[in-house]
């Protein structure tokens, strides 16, 4: 008899293809149930869009006035993040039957028929826009198609090995196939999978939960029904830290071989497969072999070429940074301008130029490059956006695990259809067991339910229908959590009957085992120093003050700290108050003043992503108090007379330097400011001599008591409504320094040792080289 068995995943079919080949007689078709719904339908006169075609297609679709109440930016690189949310609508409104005059009837909110409304527009303009091309979409198949009875009618037999969910077309589809030859379903029942259930008894087939079943779907027969006995044996476990769950996982592993089980019976679950970044680090004895394979995304190629988005995105000094960091020329690259139209060819010829084509090197990047250049060998585009487009083609490359890993690290949609002897899962928290489905940005949960719509619920449910099937036919099991950062575990473990875990002793060892790269090296000593041959800044003194290994690494060895690609809020900060007094020295109203300082903002920062949104909103208010207070002081009299001033001069023999913000002036006195965007401490009533190591205000007055007269000093709060803090006790901090000076100039050598007090080490750049603080 000719047979065809469909089974979910190719993982599967691997494993059912390995079982049949010690079998006699004729063996069936194996086929993955994807690529059967494939050749089971036929579309006559049409290609399916490519999947970047067919945004740039949707996006050409949405040019039409009302598009705006969808409140969707046009813009190439914001509507490519919302497009798949839009296709996801279609696509499930398309394969449930569901069409716009139901949803209109749940009446959700005020809008909501004029939103339906566009959206049915939207998705008429395009279908008619693919339709002028010879194409079409896979929203529009279960309308359009023919069943592809030839290849039905080649089995006399088919069966589905169900995991999971149909939607209405699938069973549509199938029932049709069920008139032509005989179409028999297995499917294992439980609490998890009640909607699938409602679906077949629609179709006049009453199943139970908990039951193992097998029915042919023609003649709504029932051929067997077996209760399911299998049961949950897992053991849970919690740990402080989410990397523990690393350490533990290998442990949970080599428990489970030493226990007799197989490496290759033993799979590794990652529900949030981010995480197998951790496991890749730690996997020193290359034990894992990860199914879903590399990012391409993580290589050398890949984030020069994001480096370069971000620089022709901001141009600030962190992507200038990031560019020189990867090898990029800031000349080469400012050759070609990001705005210019240019065709794809040359988009390339520029990217070859760079160094940043990958094609001959890695085969899956030149089959994606040939498609490339084919798809879009009429378009006219800027170079900024055949960048962003390029990224988001190579994102979607994986690059296979070849190192012979024996344990198997799987999503949990991989685990369909097969199932381990020994099973490890790790991130089982709320919020990640089950994954949250973003499907949900147009219709709730009410319309949902009243369409016949799969739920947040359904969707929910039989993620863990997949998670329980996995734990039920697994010898060994073990489930492992993280109780970080407020983290609970899954309220599905309780579904599971699997409420209560153990706290075992973590075996770090197994991560950090390794003896350090560092040398191990006695404080350095400086044989020759002359304090009157440099000149000092109030942080160089500081650093003196407080750390001899510190002011060893950065001022002796020249050691530079890392730039962080993150935009720094005190300097920004600074930056924005320095061009607000750049071209007059007072404002007159707080209005003035505002409306200034947001126009700065939005030069400063002029890309409208999420993060940049809203730091200016939060800046704008907490910046409200700041405008108040500056005009209180412009009142008074008060002008800016300098900004980012550079002095430079001599203390006590010792050459010092420093940049101070601002200086105002009124009719007699002179105020020096310096700006703070966080924590000041409070000007203490006495000083204590040890613990001052910051004598920046008191370097300031000295440096400039020659030019300025009645000189006081203050900090502005910039964040705490612009309070001026007056600095205190002057004398007491002048006649500290002139000590510290006559110490600095009689030292002729030093030790290089580390601090005493660990706090200081919290944020110093060199934590990791003195084996101090949170460093590994």
């Amino acid at each position: 008899m000719n047979q065809l068995h469909i089974y979910p995943t190719s993982r599967a079919l691997r494993t059912v293809s390995q079982s049949l080949k010690n079998c006699d007689g004729f063996l069936p078709t194996l086929m993955r149930m994807d690529e059967f719904e494939k050749r089971a339908v036929l579309v006559e006169e049409r290609t399916q869009a490519d999947p970047l075609q067919r945004i740039l297609f949707l996006k050409e679709a949405s040019r039409f006035d009302s598009f705006k109440t969808l409140k969707v930016n046009r813009d190439l690189v914001r509507f490519f993040s919302k497009s798949d949310a839009l296709f996801k609508f279609f696509e499930e409104l398309s394969a449930e039957h569901v069409d716009y005059d139901t949803l209109v009837q749940a009446d959700a909110y005020a809008e909501f028929d004029k939103h339906l409304e566009t959206l049915e527009q939207l998705q008429r303009r395009y279908k008619e826009l693919l339709e002028a091309k010879g194409l079409t979409d896979r929203m529009f198949i279960p309308q359009c198609y023919t069943l592809n009875e030839g290849f039905v009618k080649g089995y006399e037999r088919i069966e589905i090995f169900l995991e999971g969910y149909l939607s209405r077309f699938e069973l549509e589809l199938l029932e049709k196939m069920a008139k032509h030859t005989q179409l028999i379903i297995h499917y294992t029942t439980s609490t998890f999978n009640q909607k699938m259930l409602e679906r077949f008894e629609a179709f006049d087939i009453e199943l139970q939960p908990n039951r193992e079943v097998t029915f042919d779907l023609g003649s709504r027969r029932i051929l067997s029904d077996h209760p399911d006995t299998l049961s949950i044996e897992a053991s849970v476990y919690s740990v402080e830290e989410r990397d523990e769950q690393v350490a533990l996982a290998f442990m949970k592993i080599e428990e489970m071989v030493q226990s007799g089980i197989s490496p290759e019976e033993i799979v590794l679950i990652l529900p949030d497969e981010e995480f197998k970044k951790h496991f890749m680090l730690f996997d020193t004895h290359n034990n894992l072999n990860f199914a879903m394979g590399y990012d391409y995304a993580n290589g050398r190629i890949y984030r020069s070429l994001d480096a370069l988005y971000r620089y022709w995105q901001r141009h600030d000094r962190e992507s200038v940074s990031l560019i020189e960091r990867y090898g990029l020329l800031k000349e080469k690259i400012d050759s070609v301008s990001k705005t210019a139209q240019t065709g794809v060819e040359n988009f390339f010829g520029f990217l070859e130029e760079i160094d940043l084509l990958d094609a001959e090197k890695q085969e899956r990047v030149e089959e994606k490059y040939r498609h490339f250049l084919t798809l879009f060998r009429d378009a006219t585009l800027t170079y900024k956006e055949w960048l962003f487009l390029w990224l988001k083609t190579l994102s979607k490359i994986t690059l296979d695990d070849v190192r012979g890993g024996k344990v198997t690290v799987l999503g949990v949609l991989e685990t369909r259809g097969v199932s381990f002897k020994g099973v490890v899962i790790v991130d089982f928290n709320e919020g990640t067991v089950p994954a949250s489905s973003s499907k949900d940005m147009f219709l709730n949960s009410t319309v949902r339910t009243f369409a016949g719509l799969p739920t947040r619920q359904d969707r929910e449910a039989l993620q863990k229908q997949y998670y329980n099937r996995l734990l039920q036919q697994a010898e060994s099991a073990a489930i492992i959590y993280s109780s970080s950062e407020s983290n609970l575990p899954s309220k599905f473990l309780y579904e599971l009957g699997l409420g209560k875990a153990e706290r075992p002793k973590v075996p770090l060892s197994l991560l950090y085992g390794h003896p350090s790269q560092l040398k191990a090296e006695e404080a350095p000593v400086v044989e020759a120093f002359d304090a009157t041959a440099q000149t000092w800044s109030a942080s160089r003194l500081k650093a003196w003050l407080e750390c001899k290994r510190k002011y060893y690494y950065r001022y002796i060895k020249n050691i530079k700290a890392k730039e962080e690609d993150e935009l720094n809020e005190g300097a920004f900060l600074h930056t924005l108050l320095e061009q607000l007094y750049k071209e007059q020295g007072c404002y007159a109203s707080e209005k003035e003043l505002t409306k200034r300082l947001h126009a700065l903002m939005d030069e400063l920062l002029p890309e409208e992503d999420a993060k940049n949104r809203y730091r200016k909103l939060l800046w704008r208010e907490k910046l409200k108090g700041f405008a108040q207070k500056e005009i209180d002081h412009f009142k008074a009299e008060w002008r800016v007379v300098e900004r980012e001033l550079e002095v430079l001069g001599e203390i006590g023999g010792l050459k010092f330097k420093g940049r101070i913000d601002r200086i105002d002036q009124n009719a007699t006195d002179t105020l020096v400011l310096d700006y703070k965007s966080g924590r000041v401490e409070k000007e203490p009533k006495k000083l204590n001599p040890e613990k001052i190591s910051d004598f920046q205000m008191s370097i300031y007055r000295q440096l400039l008591q020659n030019r300025y007269q009645n000189i006081s000093l203050a900090f502005v709060k910039i964040l705490e409504k612009g309070e001026k803090q007056q600095v205190t006790l002057l004398e007491e901090r002048n006649a500290l320094l002139a000590e510290h000076i006559i110490d600095l100039k009689q030292t002729k050598s030093f030790v290089a040792e580390k601090c005493d007090d660990l706090q200081k080490c919290t944020y110093c750049e060199f934590a990791l080289m003195c084996e101090r603080g949170e460093y590994l």
